[in-house]
C-alpha cells in the first residue's frame, strides 16, 4: 500500500460529530440560508475545519459519545471545498509528532502492512481528527453562551481563533 491508496483512503472517510453540538453547527453553517443574526461558515465540513483548528491549537481532544446515537456522520471529506483547506488539516495531523507516536504511523513500515492494519491507523487519525474538532466546537459554543452578541461580528470567527493562536483563550 502506498500514498496514494492512503489518500484515496483518507477521503472516503465520513468523520463524526457529538449530536449535541448540532445546534452549535445548525446556528453557524449555512446550509442554503441566506440570512442568519449571526456570521456564518458555508456548509458544515467547513466549519468543522474551523472548529479542528481550534480544538488542536488548543490541545484539547474531546471523544466521540459511544452510543452511534449520540454521533452525526457527514459528507465524506474528499467533497470538501477548498481542497487546500482540507489539504491543511489532513496534513496537520499526519505531520503532527504526538498523534504519529500515539497512531504509531510509521510511513516505510506501513508500505509493507497488511491492508486492515493501515486502515486502523487511519480510522485513528480520523478519530482524532473528530476529538479536535469536537473540542473546537465545545469552545465555540461556550463563547457563544457567554456572549451571542459576539458572534454578530463578520470578523467573529477570526477573532476567536487569533485568541486560540495567540494563547489567550482560556
Amino acid at each position: 500500500m502506498d500514498g496514494k491508496y492512503w489518500l484515496k483512503y483518507l477521503r472516503e472517510r465520513r468523520p463524526q460529530y457529538a449530536i449535541k453540538y448540532k445546534s452549535t453547527l445548525d446556528r453557524f453553517a449555512n446550509k442554503g440560508h441566506s440570512k442568519s443574526d449571526y456570521s456564518q461558515f458555508g456548509p458544515i465540513y467547513q466549519i468543522f475545519m474551523y472548529a479542528f483548528m481550534i480544538g488542536f491549537h488548543q490541545r484539547e481532544r474531546i471523544p466521540l459519545p459511544k452510543s452511534p446515537d449520540e454521533r452525526v456522520t457527514f459528507l465524506e471529506i474528499g467533497k470538501w471545498q477548498p481542497t487546500e483547506t482540507v489539504d491543511a488539516v489532513l496534513m496537520t495531523l499526519l505531520a503532527h509528532d504526538p498523534i504519529r507516536q500515539e497512531l504509531d504511523l510509521n510511513f516505510i513500515r506501513m508500505e509493507e502492512m497488511e491492508e486492515d492494519e493501515v486502515r486502523e491507523k487511519f480510522k485513528g487519525l480520523i478519530r482524532i481528527m473528530e476529538e479536535h474538532a469536537n473540542a473546537g466546537l465545545a469552545i465555540v459554543e461556550e463563547r457563544f453562551e457567554v456572549d451571542r452578541y459576539f458572534f454578530q461580528d463578520p470578523f467573529a470567527f477570526m477573532r476567536l481563533l487569533k485568541e486560540v493562536a495567540d494563547g489567550m483563550y482560556q
